[in-house]
Formats: C-alpha cells, sequence, structure tokens
C-alpha cells in the first residue's frame, strides 16, 4: 500500500470509529495533485466531495502573506514604513505597562508599527492571553482574535481596535493572529481596492484558483461542526458567512477555499511562482522571531519551530499553517511537496488533532 492509500485509510478508520465526520485530503508535486475524501458533509448525510469547499479560517493568513509581499515588491508599500501613514488609528499608540496588566496603565509606543510587523505577528496586537483585561476588552468590542472575521465595517474595526492599547511595544512580543487583520485594511487603503479584488488580481487570478475566494455557493460547503457546551457535536453556522460579500474582508480568517485550489496555492511559497519573486517567497518563509517572540508564540507553533511571514517554518524545511475550523496545509520547500488535510471539525472536537496530523506523513 503507498503512503497516500495508508494515510486516506487511517483517516477512514477515524470515520468509521465516530471520531471524524468526513475530511478531503491531498498531495501534490511536480504541477500534479492526488485528492481524497471521506465520510459524510453532515452526520448521516451524504458522502463529501472531493471538490467540497471549507471555510479556511487561519490557514487565510499564508494567502495575505503572498498579497502583502507582492505589494512590497510592486513598490506599493515597504516593509519598513510606518503603517499610521495608511492607518492614522495607529499613529500615537499606547502600550500596556505590564503584559496582561490593567489596560487603564499605559505608557507610549517606543516605535511606529510596520508592515514588516504585521507579517510577523509582532505588532503587539492580537492574543493576549486567556482571561487578561485586554483579551476581555477586545471581546466586548468585538475584535478578539478568533475564527470568523469581525462583524464590522474595516473603519469600525480600526477605530475600536485603535481606542485600545497595544499588548506590548511593537517589535518586541508575539501576539496572533489580529496583525493579519490589521493588514486587510492597510493593504486596502494602501491601494483604493477591494481585499477581495486584490487576492483575485495578485494571487488566486493568476494562479487559476476558482474556487478560492471570501464567497462561494453555500451548497458546496459541507456542515462544520463544533463542540457544544454539553461535550456534543453542534454545527457552526459557515453558510451565512459566504453566501454573500462579508463586510469585513478579512485577511486573519475570510476565506474558504476547496483542497484541490489550496494545494496549487501552496506551491507559491516554495519559490514564489508566476505571483512571487523567489527572494520574496524565502523571505516569507524565513523565521524572523528572537528567542523572546519564539517563547511567547509556544503553543501557536511546534517545538523547535519558527515563524516567517505569515506561515510557521519548521526546522526541517517544511512551512505552512492550520485553521482552527479543522483545516492544514504545508510544503517542504526541498522537495515541493504539498499536502493538504481539511475536515469538516474545529480543533476542539476528538478527533480532529489526530486527523490533521497526517498531513506530516503525506507532506514526506
Amino acid at each position: 500500500m503507498d503512503r497516500f492509500a495508508s494515510v486516506t485509510g487511517g483517516l477512514d478508520a477515524l470515520v468509521d470509529s465516530g471520531r471524524l465526520t468526513g475530511y478531503v485530503c491531498g498531495v501534490r508535486q511536480d504541477g500534479r495533485s492526488r485528492i481524497a475524501s471521506g465520510g459524510t458533509r453532515s452526520p448521516g448525510g451524504p458522502a463529501l466531495d472531493p471538490d467540497a469547499v471549507f471555510p479556511l479560517s487561519s490557514n487565510t493568513k499564508p494567502v495575505g502573506g503572498v498579497l502583502a509581499l507582492r505589494l512590497v515588491e510592486l513598490g506599493i508599500l515597504s516593509l519598513d514604513d510606518p503603517v499610521a501613514t495608511h492607518l492614522p488609528e495607529l499613529s500615537a499608540p499606547r502600550v500596556l505597562a505590564r503584559p496582561g496588566g490593567p489596560i487603564d496603565r499605559t505608557v507610549p509606543a517606543g516605535r511606529q508599527i510596520t508592515l514588516r510587523h504585521l507579517l510577523t505577528m509582532t505588532a503587539g496586537v492580537g492574543w493576549a492571553g486567556e482571561g487578561s483585561p485586554l483579551t476581555v476588552a477586545m471581546g466586548e468590542r468585538q475584535v478578539a482574535p478568533g475564527p470568523y472575521a469581525p462583524p464590522m465595517e474595516p473603519d469600525e474595526y480600526l477605530r475600536l481596535l485603535g481606542a485600545l492599547p497595544l499588548a506590548d511595544q511593537p517589535g518586541r512580543g508575539w501576539n496572533y493572529h489580529t496583525g493579519s487583520d490589521v493588514l486587510g485594511v492597510l493593504l486596502a487603503r494602501a491601494t483604493g481596492a477591494s481585499v477581495s479584488g486584490l487576492v483575485a488580481e495578485h494571487v488566486t487570478g493568476p494562479l487559476g484558483l476558482a474556487d478560492c475566494g471570501f464567497t462561494t455557493d453555500p451548497d458546496r460547503l459541507p456542515t462544520c461542526h463544533g463542540l457544544g457546551p454539553d461535550g456534543a457535536l453542534r454545527p457552526l453556522d459557515i453558510r451565512s458567512r459566504f453566501d454573500r460579500p462579508p463586510r469585513f474582508e478579512s485577511l486573519a480568517c475570510g476565506l474558504a477555499s476547496t483542497v484541490a485550489d489550496y494545494l496549487a496555492f501552496l506551491d507559491v511559497l516554495v519559490d514564489g511562482g508566476t505571483v512571487l519573486g523567489p527572494e520574496f517567497a524565502e523571505m516569507m518563509t524565513t523565521d524572523h522571531l528572537t528567542p523572546r517572540q519564539r517563547a511567547d508564540a509556544e503553543g501557536f507553533i511546534g517545538p523547535g519551530c519558527g515563524y516567517g511571514m505569515q506561515v510557521e517554518i519548521r526546522p526541517d524545511g517544511v512551512v505552512g499553517w492550520a485553521g482552527g475550523l479543522g483545516t492544514i496545509g504545508y510544503v517542504d520547500r526541498r522537495t515541493g511537496r504539498c499536502a493538504a488535510v481539511f475536515t469538516t471539525q474545529s480543533f476542539d472536537v476528538p478527533g480532529t488533532a489526530d486527523a490533521l496530523d497526517s498531513v506530516w506523513e503525506l507532506v514526506r
């Protein structure tokens, strides 16, 4: 039995045991993809098709990284210019006097936030720790990190976020997620275009990715599940998030895609393909973290791993990311072999982690 068949056999066993409702997985190398699916679109429902469209959640972030670096390559933006040129809401940020401390005890930021900071999650915005005052305040304003796009217009999002202090000084710590949403607002304002238009013009269009976008036919979306308060599976409201253009086109978590399209996208992380110069692909997939930032990222990145520009960097040359709604995609830059596993259940459901871990066998 070959490796791909062995992996799909293991995924089918998770389905048969009731630990996984459905999956689509695939590998790609030398321009050719191999894709398989198993399980059902919903518990007791019809079989899951290989061309099903899944919410990418945080698997959106690498797409945002490629887009941003393409605009740098074109000279539209510079990595080290202050983002306040286009985001005045962040022109004079305050910073928590103590990480995790009260939000009314702040000091001035010691430097301006740059695009480089946003791409590497070192801007000082983002996950501030479970139960911290800043995390609570972000949740109350609906600008906290999560698997879904902010439920407001981009200008309102920046107004609310900019009124809160940073979790850390720009360039010092590592805080997950929020920088990617700020990134989308920056790119749109700097170009005068929509985020969806930029993604289509510079990434999905040139790559021919017809099924990767901010909207999709809801009938192609399987029913995604998370855990309810009672520990039982509960359906998540995914369809309404993709059946019409969203108010906020999130580069943190807003895209949906098929496995086939995402595999083709992962090719870009090897050498840039048709959308990015090889030097920028190399920059994106190089670890940019300091030892302190790497410690801050513990639990988000694996042991011994680093973080580049919107992707995890593993010691063996494998780069990529995962999404909290049960998707994962990585590529081995040495061999060009890409792998992705998309499931119909979020990370908190028992069995999802086992399914996603099969990507490591597929990518080798």
